[in-house]
């Protein structure tokens, strides 16, 4: 996954202890995704600190111990300002914090200490293994450095958050886990095959959908150990793209048309790809393009994938779907 251009390795995708590791969180209401009012903050334990509730909160539910790490708004001094920044703007704390979560203003190494707002209800902070990260914990006024999440183990991301503006805060927990093991030696190259396949053939205009790709990938390698093949079952895609384009059957239109240009795509833990496809945007865009003989928006489009797998870059064989 990317925050604002940059790579970063998502917490179900094995991460390492010398990765950008993207902590995300999906706020989700009625089956919709929605964002909260506020996000006060985001601290890092220990998982094995967190068994007991009580050793990491207070009388109130909320944390009161010393975390390894702290996340909260981005630009805001919590040491000489006590201003919780909510998501909606025009309330005081709204505006005095405005454009606080703006994924825009993420940049490694300077304001990497921050929340930020991918899309509606999802939200990400990125635990940047590659410098030393540090942030200010208000809610104990300690400044506390990442050098503590650095070791391989399991870890609890707790997230302070208001859902509604006359609500209370609460914490919610969710975990993650740092890997050693990513790491192995072979002693011969790998011999690696990798196939893709689109699993939607048919949207419908208006539709705002995830485009689902899945990649299969073997190692050909007979002596290499099983434990190393499993590992190509997980998380070993990166670096993913996509490009659809309006193919016309009429000969009398133009085309093809490209929609989405190489896009970057979500990577899942099985290594299936997401791409989040605005049918109706893109292709009206496209469809607008000065001189083109677009034709209908409805008709067969083609999907085309290119990821990384070590060394090795992949391109997929067009696959084929109906927008109607």
């Amino acid at each position: 996954m990317q925050v604002n251009q940059t790579p970063v390795v998502d917490r179900n995708n094995r991460p390492n202890v010398s990765q950008r590791v993207g902590l995300r969180t999906f706020f989700i209401n009625d089956g919709a995704y929605v964002d909260p009012y506020e996000i006060s903050s985001v601290q890092i334990f220990k998982t094995s600190d967190t068994l007991s509730p009580n050793s990491v909160l207070g009388a109130e539910n909320l944390v009161t111990s010393v975390p390894l790490m702290t996340f909260a708004a981005s630009g805001v001094n919590y040491l000489n300002e006590a201003v919780h920044c909510t998501i909606t703007a025009g309330t005081a704390a709204g505006t005095a914090c405005e454009n606080a979560f703006d994924v825009d203003n993420y940049t490694p190494g300077v304001t990497a200490s921050g929340i930020y707002r991918m899309a509606a209800g999802e939200y990400v902070v990125v635990l940047d293994q590659t410098l030393n990260l540090s942030g200010w914990d208000w809610t104990t006024n300690t400044q506390v450095a990442a050098s503590g999440c650095s070791s391989v183990g399991d870890y609890t991301d707790i997230w302070t958050v208001k859902l509604a503006e006359a609500s209370k805060y609460q914490v919610i927990y969710n975990q993650y886990a740092l890997h050693e093991n990513t790491f192995y030696v072979v002693t011969e190259p790998l011999m690696l095959t990798s196939r893709a396949k689109l699993l939607n053939k048919h949207v419908r205009y208006n539709e705002f959908i995830d485009l689902k790709v899945v990649t299969e990938n073997t190692l050909q390698n007979k002596t290499i150990p099983e434990s190393i093949q499993n590992i190509f079952k997980d998380s070993v895609v990166t670096d993913a793209t996509i490009m659809i384009k309006k193919v016309n059957q009429d000969p009398t239109f133009d085309g093809p048309f490209t929609v989405v240009n190489g896009e970057p795509t979500q990577i899942t833990s099985d290594n299936t790809l997401l791409f989040s496809w605005d049918v109706t945007t893109t292709i009206e865009a496209a469809a607008a393009e000065p001189g083109s003989n677009f034709g209908s928006p409805t008709g067969t489009y083609s999907v085309q994938v290119t990821y990384s797998i070590l060394n090795q870059q992949f391109v997929s064989p067009l696959s084929y779907l109906t927008v109607s």
